[in-house]
């Protein structure tokens, strides 16, 4: 169920039967000439309103953060970047509330690379709070399943653009780009760096994606998202005997 739905009554009735909380997070910020800004949001949205349809009455589904840390896509048109320490002070005083308010578990569905690291700390933080967190960033998570079906991912790359797509084909524009790949060590960083690292501001094959392509994804990943929300439970609902 959505939280903003629900009234004061039927949020307090709910945590009855309701432990689990999932938190969805993502960037405003460059996907190259052909995706729109949102797709960091977008994509959490989406997974967000499928699982409500299938566990909706197990998982708490919070309002989503739509800001996080972007430093290598920072020097792009459209890129609202929040500092990693103010992004990560900001998601752990979420979980922290969500703790306060009696919720055991909490899911960070993160659409966001550059949110990775803060979110490592932020994990680790609400576990020492007592919460049982599961974090999951869906196109490293699932990267093996995803390669069986889109053949070039990245950011805005194939698998993104398809999920995009597959929500609303409004959305993203596949001919507008091409096939951009790594030109130099992702390792190596400088000022500006990410303007050599991402041409046009995006990765991979994007030009090859497409909408049906975007729905065998959600569907796959949507059945991995769910057992391992299942192994969440299970290593919570253990610990209690």
């Amino acid at each position: 169920m959505y939280m903003m739905d629900l009234t004061s009554a039927k949020y307090k009735e709910i945590k009855k039967s309701v432990d689990t909380v999932l938190l969805p997070i993502g960037m405003i910020e460059m996907h190259g000439h052909h995706c729109s800004l949102g797709t960091d949001v977008w994509i959490p949205r989406e997974f967000v309103r499928r699982l409500d349809a299938k566990i909706g009455d197990r998982v708490m589904m919070a309002p989503e953060v739509a800001y996080g840390h972007s430093w290598s896509l920072a020097p792009f048109e459209g890129t609202i970047d929040i500092s990693a320490e103010a992004f990560s002070h900001y998601v752990f005083e979420i979980g922290k509330e969500f703790h306060r308010n009696g919720f055991e578990q909490i899911v960070l569905f993160n659409g966001h690379g550059g949110n990775i690291p803060s979110l490592a700390i932020v994990t680790e933080k609400l576990a020492d709070l007592g919460m049982n967190v599961l974090t999951i960033n869906w196109w490293v998570d699932y990267r093996e399943q995803i390669l069986e079906i889109t053949k070039g991912p990245g950011h805005g790359g194939e698998d993104e653009t398809s999920l995009i797509l597959a929500i609303d084909e409004k959305l993203a524009d596949p001919t507008l780009a091409g096939n951009n790949q790594i030109k130099m060590n992702p390792k190596i960083k400088f000022e500006k760096s990410g303007l050599k690292l991402f041409k046009d501001g995006y990765l991979g094959n994007a030009g090859a994606a497409t909408a049906e392509k975007g729905e065998r994804l959600y569907e796959m990943m949507l059945e991995l998202v769910i057992s391992d929300l299942e192994d969440l439970w299970r290593v919570a609902y253990e610990s209690l005997y």
